[in-house]
């Protein structure tokens, strides 16, 4: 089946291949994966009542774009609409959220707008508001939809993503980004009341990082009631902290053996595109991303028996046929001009040199829910918000530059 074949990955962390899925897809992404579904895994009546409703949305914007010009029509993501999924903040889904998502997304929505989605009859070739207000409304509805769509293209794939939970490294980002210590933690009479449940969470969540250390809960507890946190956190440190470099570094046998550094520059070789248009489309969009103050990636075009090429298919997530790899596999039914292609390229590109994505989505058991959020949303290979780094620099540097 397609949806298995154009969207698996093999993720090291698990037994299971799991769909290669972005957190920022539009909503024509998903609607292509949809397709895919086999029509025997039919989802929750919530899910499907908000699948219908986007549709019915999506029919709308495009119906009322057929009598608009280019500058004029109604659009819902643009470079400026990017927000990321902050680790701090993520995205927390299944049936019952969705479906109270939508009644409130509903609830405050116009009326005469209301009416419209929520009706069945034939969809007018107008909106009833101001672009403005249409857009805000619309975005709303639009992200449950999303929501929804990810949902039902992930949950035959639930165990798999519950295994994921132990790469859940929350715990790790609050204790760094709090510059919480063994030594902060050597006296729990010391710990401020509002930092205790934060700080037991975190050490709950490294400890599950860790595996075999049994009920993490009473773990934790137990430690606090013994004076004894440090040694947990001394005991569990190590793991996260590798889980959390992994996110962020070229792994051993992600990196590629063809490219050549020279003083500020770094060169990787690409076969040339056989339709003209995608040269400049590879070299400008690349190489004006992948750069950092005086230093530069060259895209050296030419045929190469074993170097990186650009293919199209109809209907795909673009993906790259693993770390290092050699195929970017594009969708041919997106322009090539619009931004969720441009910046696609930049970051699948990061793929072909070695790095990883850098979020993380998996089951929460306690939850009942998918939990999915960004390591970094400033972050090129996090985010679609994100952009080229210096941590992207320096790890090329430390792998390429010998």
């Amino acid at each position: 089946m397609k949806f298995l074949t154009a969207l698996m990955l093999v993720f090291a962390t698990s037994a299971y291949a799991l769909p290669h899925m972005d957190l920022e897809m539009t909503s024509a992404e998903y609607a292509e994966i949809l397709k895919s579904v086999p029509k025997s895994m039919q989802a929750d009546p919530e899910i499907e009542a908000a699948l219908k409703l986007g549709m019915r949305l999506s029919a709308w914007i495009a119906k009322v774009n057929t009598g608009r010009s280019a500058t004029t029509a109604i659009r819902l993501t643009s470079p400026t609409t990017r927000r990321g999924v902050p680790i701090d903040k993520p995205s927390i889904y299944n049936p019952a959220i969705i479906k109270k998502t939508q009644e409130d997304v509903l609830a405050n929505m116009p009326k005469e707008m209301r009416d419209v989605i929520t009706s069945s009859a034939e969809l007018p070739g107008t909106i009833p508001l101001d672009d403005e207000t249409f857009i805000t409304h619309a975005r709303l509805l639009d992200r449950n939809y999303q929501s929804a769509a990810r949902y039902k293209s992930l949950d035959p794939y639930r165990t798999g993503y519950a295994q994921r939970a132990a790469q859940d490294v929350r715990g790790y980002y609050y204790l760094m980004t709090n510059k919480i210590t063994a030594n902060e933690l050597r006296d729990t009479a010391l710990i401020p009341a509002d930092k205790v449940k934060p700080i037991k969470d975190a050490l709950i969540g490294i400890c599950k990082n860790n595996s075999g250390w049994g009920n993490c809960t009473t773990k934790v507890e137990k430690a606090w009631t013994d004076n004894k946190l440090a040694d947990v956190y001394n005991q569990m440190i190590a793991t996260s902290k590798k889980l959390w470099d992994g996110f962020f570094q070229i792994p051993f046998g992600g990196a590629r053996g063809d490219v050549k550094w020279v003083g500020n520059t770094m060169t990787v070789p690409f076969n040339t595109p056989s339709i003209a248009k995608f040269g400049p489309y590879l070299q400008d969009n690349i190489q004006d991303e992948w750069k950092w103050e005086n230093w530069a990636l060259k895209i050296a075009f030419g045929t190469y028996s074993n170097g990186p090429e650009l293919v199209f298919e109809t209907g795909v997530v673009p993906h790259v046929n693993g770390l290092g790899g050699n195929t970017i596999t594009m969708d041919s039914n997106q322009p090539i001009e619009e931004y969720e292609s441009q910046w696609t390229i930049r970051h699948e590109f990061g793929h072909v040199i070695g790095f990883p994505d850098c979020y993380h989505e998996f089951y929460d058991n306690d939850l009942k829910a998918y939990v999915n959020y960004q390591l970094d949303i400033t972050d090129l290979m996090c985010s679609r918000a994100g952009n080229m780094k210096e941590r992207l620099y320096t790890e090329l540097k430390r792998v390429y530059a010998k």
